[in-house]
């Protein structure tokens, strides 16, 4: 790649980050479940072009996200209302997805995934302290289940229909099928491959989940420009280039926007009974991803970067007050075995 493609690409990438952070306030912004079935990649499908990055048959997944400050309103503490610390956040995942049908032309897959997100404090301030003391060591889970539909149209054109519901929440057992925690989404998308090295496609995300009902559309543009560079973005929640070492060894680098949302339960005193609220949070992560292929099916990835916060609250669920936070950067890491079936297992 040229360096005037890399400047100009890196343009593109800083002006719809700044241009995404700054309105991410005043419009809805992608609920989670709306960004991961968009970007996410499924195995056995065609869909993609040479040399991307391979899509997770199953993959078990540990992470942390580093220290930082989470202060209500404006951020600042004092002697006499010092602020909160969070430790460190841990993170974990396994996901799992099982083909129902892997015709020539229409795949139809079904995923489960267990994922969870607790909070470790290492000082909890008095403003607010309720709040943060219902996060402290306590998990934050989410179970989503998952079909996958991808319906080729020839060999230039392809239609793709994806429908989840998770549900997610602080619920003490591993599972939860309480309305509470509950999110509908669905995502529809129209895909055009002209060539092996070009992708791109339009479609529409949908989520009916803890705070609003949305319609959002999104874009996907992927290309390969030779052996070792190309980019796979999903417009406007994550831009990434891609340099391929060689067979089996590959880097991802750029920004994507995240989000997270949980139904959790606040303990204001020990005889009154707990209030429920809604924990939400989102971020820019500057991130690289490096993946390696072991042999047969498995795959190692390593992945780490920077999160710039873009939102943090706790919201009332009956019509209380919401409470945003002031929360610094974090640094964080993930490292995970995933499975992905060869070429040859594809119709």
């Amino acid at each position: 790649m040229t360096r005037y493609s890399s400047a100009k690409y890196g343009g593109v990438l800083l002006f719809a980050l700044c241009s995404w952070q700054l309105n991410a306030q005043k419009v809805h912004s992608p609920d989670e479940d709306q960004i991961e079935l968009a970007k996410e990649k499924v195995a056995f499908c065609q869909p993609g072009v040479t040399n991307q990055s391979r899509g997770r048959g199953a993959l078990i997944e540990y992470g942390a996200v580093g220290g930082h400050n989470l202060l209500p309103g404006s951020g600042r503490s004092d002697g006499v209302n010092p602020g909160s610390r969070v430790s460190y956040v841990e993170l974990a995942t396994a996901k799992v997805k099982i083909p129902i049908i892997n015709a020539p032309s229409l795949k139809v897959l079904a995923g489960y995934e267990y994922s969870s997100e607790t909070y470790h404090f290492g000082q909890i301030g008095s403003d607010q302290s309720n709040l943060f003391e219902s996060l402290d060591d306590n998990p934050l889970r989410n179970n989503k289940y998952s079909l996958y539909i991808t319906q080729a149209f020839g060999s230039k054109f392809y239609g793709g229909l994806r429908l989840r519901t998770s549900y997610r929440g602080d619920y003490d057992q591993g599972m939860s099928f309480e309305s509470r925690y509950a999110t509908y989404s669905a995502l529809a998308v129209f895909g055009v491959k002209p060539r092996p090295g070009l992708e791109w496609g339009i479609g529409l995300t949908y989520s009916d989940n803890f705070f609003n009902r949305q319609v959002l559309p999104f874009a996907v543009y992927n290309r390969t420009f030779n052996e070792k560079w190309g980019i796979e973005t999903v417009l406007p929640v994550s831009i990434m280039g891609r340099y391929n070492f060689r067979k089996g060894r590959l880097i991802l680098f750029g920004a994507e926007y995240q989000s997270d949302s949980y139904a959790i339960d606040v303990l204001s005193g020990k005889n009154e009974p707990a209030s429920p609220y809604f924990f939400r949070h989102s971020e820019i992560a500057v991130k690289a991803s490096y993946d390696h292929h072991l042999r047969s099916w498995f795959w190692f990835n390593v992945e780490g970067g920077y999160q710039i916060p873009v939102r943090n609250q706790f919201v009332a669920s009956q019509n209380g007050p919401t409470i945003n936070n002031s929360v610094t950067g974090q640094p964080f890491f993930k490292v995970g075995l995933f499975i992905t079936p060869p070429k040859e297992c594809f119709k």
